[in-house]
């Protein structure tokens, strides 16, 4: 998943990629994460997609790497950031 996420990062340098995955080590090297999910209101499948932005990115990763979001997996997330290919603003 890292080297994965590296090759993306790299490809990424001067066009956009977008990649759909569930491994947290190829998400936490994306410029920008996007939360994706569904669900049922009124008798009706409803899908939603958010900007998953500091805390809630963080939140998100832990959650993608174990399940929940423990301490453990939260530590495990933050690594993967701070290891992440620099991050262009483009």
């Amino acid at each position: 998943g890292l080297a994965i996420g590296r090759s993306l990062a790299a490809l990424a340098g001067d066009r956009q990629v977008l990649c759909v995955t569930h491994l947290a080590q190829v998400a936490a090297a994306a410029t920008a994460q996007l939360v994706v999910t569904k669900r049922e209101l009124a008798g009706r499948t409803v899908g939603s997609v958010e900007l998953a932005l500091d805390d809630a990115r963080l939140s998100e990763l832990a959650r993608m790497l174990g399940g929940t979001d423990s301490d453990s997996a939260r530590r495990h997330a933050q690594e993967l950031l701070d290891g992440a290919p620099a991050r262009s603003a483009s």
